[in-house]
């Protein structure tokens, strides 16, 4: 093509600016404007009049798509794809079988999962008392041997409240630890106690009198902090 009469006729349509057929595909269009650009060297109104041209062109192919119209190509493409399925299906049922249970598999996934697990609400007083009624009454009736773990436990409760409230973790524990510990200082004084040995032969073991007031403190420790 001659670039001076391209560049003196401006009366050209795009696709003769750039010398591609009506109806070109996008890739033909982008080579076809590279071209021209190199071959335009420094005419610097001639590349704006190609470069113009692409993008007229980009925009009608832009917009053909918008409005639904889809190249042969693509439509092409399409009727092999239901051929396949076609043919899959009418001659391999098993193979569609199979597909469709993957799908399904899939969307079952999306709609159904794991239960959830909440962990336990202390944020009501009257539960916090509840369970340290039970906590009391289990260290009464269960054997010495378990005092230790309900105090465990106790502590852990006593963790998490404060965790949940918003202390740290570190600090959390160690006012645990410290009222576990003051609990168990006090249980130790009460053993020497000529009254409190006195009771405990009657009734309670050592072990529970020395466990009691710990037990005692660190579920105050929940009720309060």
């Amino acid at each position: 093509m001659d670039f001076n009469k391209s560049k003196n006729n401006p009366d050209k349509t795009p696709y003769e600016i750039l010398g591609v057929d009506a109806g070109a595909d996008f890739e033909d269009i982008q080579k076809a404007r590279d071209t021209k650009v190199k071959e335009a060297g420094e005419d610097l109104l001639l590349k704006a009049r190609i470069e113009s041209s692409f993008d007229q062109l980009l925009m009608g192919s832009l917009k053909a798509r918008q409005l639904g119209n889809v190249s042969s190509e693509a439509q092409n493409a399409s009727k092999k794809e239901k051929q396949i399925n076609k043919f899959i299906n009418n001659d391999f049922p098993l193979l569609s079988k199979i597909k469709n249970l993957n799908n399904n598999n899939i969307n079952n996934s999306n709609e159904y999962s794991f239960p959830k697990f909440t962990t336990p609400s202390f944020d009501n007083i009257s539960i916090k008392l509840s369970a340290g009624l039970l906590f009391l009454i289990l260290l009464f009736i269960s054997p010495d041997s378990y005092n230790r773990l309900l105090l465990s436990f106790s502590t852990l409760i006593l963790t998490y409240v404060q965790i949940k409230s918003g202390k740290r973790f570190i600090s959390s524990l160690g006012w645990s630890v410290t009222f576990l510990s003051i609990g168990l200082i006090f249980g130790g004084l009460f053993e020497t106690n000529s009254f409190i040995q006195e009771i405990s032969t009657n009734s309670l073991s050592i072990q529970k009198v020395k466990s009691l007031p710990a037990m005692i403190i660190l579920w105050i420790g929940v009720l309060l902090l």
